[in-house]
């Protein structure tokens, strides 16, 4: 039974590769014209979510590090009221960041809805380069839909979350493996 199980996992894994290709992560400028930070629901008492906050930090820090000049922070109201890219902006604010440089774009309620919107910000502020910040859980599901919309990016992944178990996040890993599957199959992939 054990040795089936591992048999299982190592088919599943190489399908998924050959699917989903690598990702990312080598910096091919110097300097972005933006950092993308894909939303998370913010808690019900819409301060942000621990998950929703390490993106924000890992592209804060690239902002002040002058890795980009603007910060695009996407999401709308998907889990509860509140908008994630609204409570993205006030945290990224207490960061350091200065409300100048925050372009929100409030409709997405998916990661396919991320990059479809953020791809008409670039186009509008004709910016052509940028950085997708988001948990390593959800890289290789925001890679794809980043080539998907034809941006010139590049991936970085935000730490993990404070007071998250590892539990938790390997839940997460599971989640979106299986929801990408899942999509696939359905033919959306």
């Amino acid at each position: 039974m054990k040795v089936k199980t591992v048999e299982i996992v190592k088919r599943v894994y190489i399908v998924f590769t050959t699917m989903f290709r690598r990702l990312r992560r080598k910096c091919k400028s110097h300097i972005y014209d933006c950092v993308i930070v894909c939303g998370y629901p913010a808690n019900n008492d819409g301060s942000p979510s621990a998950f929703m906050k390490t993106r924000v930090k890992k592209a804060a820090e690239l902002i002040l590090e002058g890795k980009a000049k603007y910060l695009i922070l996407s999401g709308g109201a998907v889990a509860n009221s509140y908008i994630e890219a609204e409570v993205m902006k006030a945290y990224a604010m207490e960061l350091g960041i200065k409300e100048e440089v925050i372009i929100e774009e409030k409709k997405a309620v998916s990661t396919y809805h991320n990059m479809m919107y953020v791809k008409q910000i670039m186009v509008e502020n004709r910016f052509e380069n940028c950085i997708v910040v988001t948990n390593g859980w959800h890289l290789r599901k925001a890679d794809y839909y980043s080539g998907k919309f034809g941006l010139d990016y590049v991936m970085v992944k935000s730490k993990e979350s404070e007071g998250v178990s590892i539990l938790q996040t390997m839940k997460q890993y599971v989640y979106i493996n299986m929801q990408m599957y899942y999509m696939m199959l359905k033919g959306y992939y």
